[in-house]
């Protein structure tokens, strides 16, 4: 001790804390020894114990996760099964529903955790197989999209024989055969058949990926596994060389008890819901090599001992002052001061650590005082400060429209932008607080009354912005000064006020003022029926003229990019609404309407969503124009023979007599053909020809209208404002306007 005591007094100027320290490294080394040589005496015992019930263990928690998943996968497909579109397509197929369960089925299938690969409805007197893509027959959807020599279309064909109405069958490979000879393959799936009590030609088949469910349910270093059902039948396995025991040699023995055959360790528990048994197996020579401990190890863990208490006097040492360091660092966590740096590497990792727990801790105090949750976090306090006025500066990111920007980039880009605005405020508002609030806005507490120098330093950022357009436009919402902490609310609120004032354009803005009381926009009710009547008409350059003259205006007094947007969701809806069912089958709209929700969003300026709006009034008009124009022999007699007549009284009787039939059946035919009621047609066609008359300006009126097959003014003008969503004076002023 004389000759290292003066090395004790050089490194620390009181060894009170080195002796406690050197007292207790040899305290625990004398500890750990006696602990390691007796466990190195107990381990032959506990080893093979603990690796066996390790093996238990992990077999109890497969058999666990097999069942509560397989009773989930019950109860939601039994739900769905006795969902009212589900009830419909049993009782009265029809294809408006194919859509909506087919969105619904793909819904099911891009849950993660439900491991659904895909789900059927096959209806039997139908021959109406519906899945997740598409509706087909039995024939096409078993021998080609899903087949399996373990599951041909007999197969399923007999299930609706069975009188079970819940069966869970065997794992299988599937393949996809649609190129004939070009098998690809899956994946290894479990068939789930749910059948109705009262509809037995109607089954519901839920495939799950084995696969997947094996790699999520047994979490083991040993990956041999074998599930049997009740009837001893194999329902999947992984096995490494031999098979596994047959079930009725399994049944010899006692549930959940380990037991040894051919070299190998047997575990096996049985499930209570599926009555499932489950088994795994491990060779006994590789349990016995895990209990073995060599000299070689022996002497280690002596020599282990002996360095230990040679280097516990030095690391006693060379700890005190780094630990006085730490200590200090702390104390200084507790005021505003950084985090103390220093040359230690692990230091700086405690301390930086310290540092970030505080800083998150702040942050969450801060977001309970911002959305005026009431919270039990002991930093609030910090959060009072009467006497510091701030600003709240939101930054709120529109997504550009490049579609290489996936969710992932766009987050990465946020991140990476959160980064940069507080490098960006600290320097010139020490103390400012910047983080992210939502997907796409980012929220900074800036202490400062100084508007103009906020302003300043927001427009140098800008430039930067606006530098990086090609991920998203940025929005910067300055509120007005706030003197204390409990008006933190407000000033959010004023924010995203502020943040709502954005316009369509792919600039970056800068909001510190409200424009004024927000104005509703859309189309008036005459402008509705005028988009109606064109839409259903096929006039596509009459719609488009309508939608570039809505946007004229806009273009002169752009209105906020909120409004568009909303204008823009509900001009969709009423497209659909005005084309389907007819003259437009749903998914004929579909295809020109396709994303319609995310090309909206990926609009970035006003002249961009003008042209998506015209793409699609003009492509819906297209459509509409390309069903008319449809010939059928017979609907071409009727439509010449009407057009010949115009002026003349044109009934239905007198029709069906000249072509010989009977009133109803022309009526259904034409309509069948057409997509338009016969008596729609002939005044649709009468308006038209008024509506070329009146091109004529010598001619009145009433005369177009007699020419047409009109006596009475009155239902002219009725009739040919539903159509052309003007009346005849109003719509001879436009085009003389023109």
């Amino acid at each position: 001790m004389k000759k290292i005591r003066p090395i004790l007094f050089i490194r620390n100027r009181t060894n009170s804390l080195f002796l406690r320290l050197i007292a207790g490294f040899l305290c625990i080394v004398l500890l750990l020894a006696s602990l390691t040589f007796y466990s190195v005496s107990e381990s032959k015992k506990s080893v093979k114990h603990e690796v066996v019930k390790y093996n238990t263990s992990m077999l109890a928690n497969t058999r666990d996760s097999y069942e509560n998943h397989l009773d989930l996968i019950k109860k939601q497909m039994l739900l769905f099964f006795s969902d009212e579109k589900i009830l419909l397509l049993q009782n009265k197929p029809a294809n408006t529903l194919y859509p909506e369960i087919v969105r619904e089925i793909q819904q099911w299938t891009t849950v993660p955790y439900y491991y659904i690969n895909n789900i059927v409805f096959y209806s039997k007197p139908n021959d109406l197989v519906l899945e997740k893509g598409t509706s087909t027959n039995a024939k096409a959807m078993f021998n080609v999209f899903y087949t399996s020599s373990d599951y041909p279309l007999e197969f399923w064909t007999k299930q609706f024989e069975e009188k079970n109405t819940y069966r869970i069958w065997p794992a299988a490979p599937f393949y996809s055969e649609i190129i004939e000879g070009n098998r690809l393959s899956l994946g290894e799936m479990i068939p789930v058949v749910i059948k109705g009590q009262y509809n037995p030609g109607f089954v519901m088949i839920v495939f799950l990926n084995a696969a997947k469910m094996y790699e999520a349910y047994h979490q083991s270093v040993n990956e041999e596994l074998m599930i049997y059902d009740a009837q001893g039948k194999p329902m999947f396995g992984r096995t490494e060389g031999e098979p596994f025991l047959s079930f009725e040699e399994l049944q010899e023995t006692k549930d959940a008890e380990p037991f040894v055959r051919d070299g190998k360790y047997y575990f096996t528990f049985k499930g209570k819901g599926t009555g499932f048994t489950y088994v795994s197996r491990v060779p006994v020579d590789r349990i016995a090599a895990q209990t073995r401990i060599n000299i070689t190890l022996l002497a280690s863990i002596l020599a282990a001992i002996t360095l230990s208490i040679l280097f516990s006097f030095l690391f006693a040492a060379r700890i005190n002052n780094p630990l006085k360091r730490v200590i200090e660092s702390i104390r200084g966590m507790n005021g505003e001061t950084a985090p103390l740096r220093s040359s230690i590497k692990e230091f700086d990792i405690i301390s930086g650590q310290i540092h970030g727990n505080r800083m998150l801790t702040r942050q969450l105090s801060f977001m309970n005082h911002l959305k005026a949750i009431r919270g039990q976090d002991t930093d609030a306090s910090s959060l009072d400060f009467a006497d510091k006025p701030f600003v709240f500066v939101l930054f709120q990111i529109q997504p550009g429209k490049n579609e290489a920007n996936t969710p992932a980039i766009i987050q990465n880009w946020v991140y990476y932008l959160r980064i940069f605005i507080d490098s960006q405020l600290k320097p010139d508002f020490p103390g400012s607080l910047t983080f992210q609030i939502e997907r796409d806005q980012i929220l900074s507490l800036v202490f400062t009354e100084n508007l103009d120098k906020v302003r300043s330093r927001l427009g140098e950022m800008k430039k930067v912005f606006d530098q990086d357009r090609e991920h998203g436009i940025m929005t910067m919402a300055v509120t007005s000064a706030y003197s204390a902490s409990n008006q933190l609310t407000s000033a959010y609120e004023e924010a995203q006020e502020l943040a709502g004032e954005r316009l369509l354009t792919d600039e970056t803005q800068i909001i510190s003022e409200r424009s004024g009381v927000p104005v509703a926009i859309g189309f008036s009710p005459d402008q509705e029926k005028e988009l109606e009547a064109n839409l259903k008409a096929g006039n596509g350059a009459q719609v488009a003229a309508l939608i570039e003259q809505q946007f004229a205006k806009w273009h002169r007094k752009p209105p906020t990019a909120a409004s568009l947007v909303r204008f823009a969701e509900t001009a969709a809806a009423k497209i659909r609404g005005f084309v389907t069912p007819f003259p437009l089958d749903p998914d004929k709209v579909d295809a020109v309407m396709v994303r319609e929700g995310e090309r909206i969003a990926r609009c970035s300026t006003l002249f961009e969503l003008e042209l998506l709006l015209l793409e699609w009034v003009t492509g819906t008009a297209q459509a509409v124009r390309e069903k008319k124009d449809e010939k059928h022999p017979v609907t071409v007699q009727i439509a010449e023979y009407i057009n010949e007549h115009l002026a003349e009284e044109i009934y239905l009787d007198v029709l069906a007599d000249r072509f010989k039939m009977s009133s109803g059946y022309l009526s259904s035919y034409f309509k069948n053909k057409t997509g338009m009621n016969i008596v729609d047609y002939i005044n649709e066609t009468r308006i038209k020809k008024a509506a070329l008359l009146l091109d004529d300006e010598g001619l009145k009126i009433r005369e177009a209208a007699e020419q047409v097959g009109y006596k009475n003014i009155t239902s002219f003008n009725r009739m040919f404002k539903k159509y052309m969503g003007l009346t005849p004076s109003e719509f001879r002023k436009r085009n003389e306007s023109v």
